[in-house]
């Protein structure tokens, strides 16, 4: 459980002293900052059931192990004290480190090198304590920690911070780089990269390369394998968020396999016309969507890959939205029904609207003789295609049926009601449609049903589930 001492408790209320921000800080490791920082917070919580090192790690994002170094850490220092499952928190002002004892004249010439290199400020006792305590730790050799101060001196300036110099060995110590000679040639090595990276990052309107754009640029040339040339030339077109943003835009071509400045630019102008082909399908039906990439993967790129041209698909969309049909999956059922007809060149895909809409001047004609508000509907074609086309019925006939319709509930299912049972006693002519004495028979529902062979029903190009208005 976390807790606070007497001394670092005021009524109730969490201090962070400006000591601790000046002297401890500045020297310990980020990850053990934020234990430090959030582990503080979880001690004033005293009604918090669950304030334990597992939540913290948890919370943080960090594996326990660092967590409790980070405790052994600030232990050491004097800041927290560990018994069992209980951490206590002590003040900067009663904190009592655990004493250390350094050989001097083991470090007495690393003290001389190092305040020469960084001489805009002075060295604190403490300062020297973190690099001592790290050497000893890690085995470092302190010939190595005077090799990296310099090469962080000449990386940020005389007056770099002991936190910089110390995130830098550690990375060093981390990869196997521990002696003078092997720290000494790594570093010769990121002295290649830094001028190759003063160069990548000025492009971007950068300022000087920092350890972390070294190990980018490290990874970008051995790992992902791209040269500079490739390198630059993706900076170019980056204008933000310097060798992050561009480490995640390496990232993403090395998992796709472009290498090359020629695959790049292929898939980038192939992404810009996908997102221009994706924004204008939208526009089309009256959508909007912050992100687009689901939308590609999902629909895009397959009608692209059945072999529809951007024109063709946009040529469907517009017909969808006119005919109330405004989502993706209205279209998609659209273009699979005109690719099974192998309709996919802009040109077919018109003539096949065209086509569907041969009958349209005559359905709105019958729309505003039954007042029915609206556009035309699939169903309304399907009915009408049957009419003229199966049942061979010709504009008379079709008009005194819609005079026998008018004031109907259901008009058009009405309509269909009368002349299947004209086209069933084989009436041709309106003479004989208006002699005979069929009528349509409605159940007590007011539903009309209709009868269809099978020819007829796979005429129809939908089936008819739907009221009319």
């Amino acid at each position: 459980m976390f807790k606070l001492s007497s001394e670092a408790s005021l009524d109730g209320a969490i201090t962070v002293e400006n000591k601790f921000i000046v002297e401890y800080m500045p020297y310990a490791d980020g990850d053990y900052v934020k234990v430090y920082l959030y582990a503080l917070s979880l001690a004033a919580r005293k009604s918090d059931s669950d304030d334990s090192v597992e939540r913290l790690a948890r919370r943080l994002d960090l594996d326990i192990a660092t967590v409790d170094a980070a405790i052994e850490y600030w232990s050491e220092l004097g800041l927290m004290s560990r018994l069992g499952d209980d951490v206590c928190f002590f003040s900067t002002r009663t904190a009592r480190p655990k004493i250390k004892k350094f050989d001097v004249d083991k470090y007495r010439e690393f003290n001389r090198r190092a305040q020469l290199y960084i001489a805009a400020r002075q060295i604190s006792p403490n300062e020297y304590n973190e690099y001592y305590s790290f050497m000893e730790k890690l085995n470092f050799e302190w010939q190595a920690m005077v090799l990296t101060v310099k090469y962080c001196v000449d990386l940020k300036g005389d007056d770099v911070s002991a936190a910089y110099i110390l995130s830098v060995a550690r990375n060093l110590a981390q990869d196997g780089y521990r002696t003078a000679d092997a720290v000494g040639e790594r570093l010769d090595e990121y002295g290649v990269y830094y001028k190759d990276l003063c160069a990548i990052l000025g492009v971007m309107g950068g300022k000087r390369p920092d350890h972390e754009a070294v190990q980018f640029y490290k990874k970008w040339r051995i790992a992902y394998r791209f040269d500079f040339d490739t390198v630059y030339h993706v900076a170019q077109g980056i204008k933000r968020g310097g060798a992050a943003v561009l480490d995640v835009k390496l990232t993403q071509y090395h998992e796709q396999g472009l290498t090359t400045i020629e695959l790049i630019d292929k898939y980038e102008n192939e992404r810009k016309e996908l997102l221009k082909l994706t924004k204008s399908v939208n526009k089309a039906l009256g959508l909007y969507y912050d992100a687009v990439d689901p939308e590609i993967v999902t629909y895009i790129k397959p009608w692209l890959n059945l072999g529809f041209t951007g024109p063709a698909i946009l040529a469907a969309a517009d017909y969808c939205m006119r005919n109330d049909m405004r989502r993706l999956s209205d279209l998609d059922a659209v273009l699979r029904d005109m690719f099974a007809k192998g309709i996919v060149t802009e040109q077919a895909v018109k003539d096949s609207i065209i086509n569907e809409n041969r009958f349209d001047a005559a359905i709105k004609k019958l729309l505003d003789l039954f007042a029915v508000k609206g556009a035309v509907r699939e169903t309304h074609r399907a009915y009408y295609a049957n009419w003229v086309e199966n049942f061979a019925f010709g504009s008379d006939i079709i008009d005194y049926a819609a005079s026998l319709a008018v004031g109907k509930a259901n008009p058009f299912a009405y309509m269909n009601s009368i002349m299947l049972g004209w086209h069933n006693a084989g009436l041709t002519s309106l003479e004989q449609a208006k002699s005979t004495s069929a009528a349509p028979v409605a159940p007590p529902s007011g539903i009309v049903y209709e009868k269809y062979t099978a020819d007829e029903l796979n005429k129809l190009l939908t089936v008819v589930t739907e009221d009319d208005d």
